[in-house]
């Protein structure tokens, strides 16, 4: 997986923790998978509809949720900046955007803060600690960690200059494929 943007804002070790959380919840989601067969390569919407065990039910859509939730926090970033037609369409300017997020996120103690595009082709923040059914009424486009653990230990209790340094290097680019 390609991390690369997040070594702008990141140190490697704390990257490198992060991917191993990644892939500790795989492999507990592929357990999971081995005991339940019929969740084998099926997505949150059908497992919302699947009539088993609503403990395991649970279980498989938080892991599934938490890794598509890291999985997309991955790629979220660049180490080349670009804009958006869609973010100039909405906001006045990519700074606005970016400030208009900086805020969003600052306001939420911990979770993941996402950006989706709607049906009518417009951007949406959405913020969840838990899954919530979001990923299966909208795609989300760019995902950000608010959880303390992603930045305490590059930067303690500084939240703003994490969210700063993080949103320098967000993939704007990717709202307008």
């Amino acid at each position: 997986m390609d991390y690369s943007g997040m070594n702008m804002f990141l140190s490697t070790d704390n990257i490198k923790r992060h991917y191993e959380q990644l892939k500790t919840m795989k492999l507990r989601f592929s357990i999971l998978e081995k005991s339940l067969p019929q969740l084998e390569g099926r997505e949150m919407g059908e497992i919302m509809r699947m009539k088993i065990d609503k403990e395991l039910k649970n279980e498989a859509l938080s892991l599934l949720w938490n890794i598509k939730s890291h999985e997309l926090f991955f790629l979220s970033f660049t180490d080349i900046q670009s804009g958006s037609k869609r973010i100039l369409k909405r906001f006045s300017s990519k700074e606005k955007f970016l400030y208009d997020l900086l805020m969003a996120s600052f306001e939420k103690e911990y979770g993941f803060l996402y950006i989706f595009l709607n049906k009518k082709d417009e951007i949406v923040y959405h913020f969840a600690n838990s899954f919530d059914g979001a990923f299966v009424k909208y795609v989300p486009i760019l995902a950000l960690d608010l959880y303390e653990h992603t930045y305490f230990s590059d930067y303690g209790f500084d939240k703003r200059r994490f969210l700063t340094n993080a949103l320098a290097h967000l993939n704007l680019s990717s709202l307008d494929n």
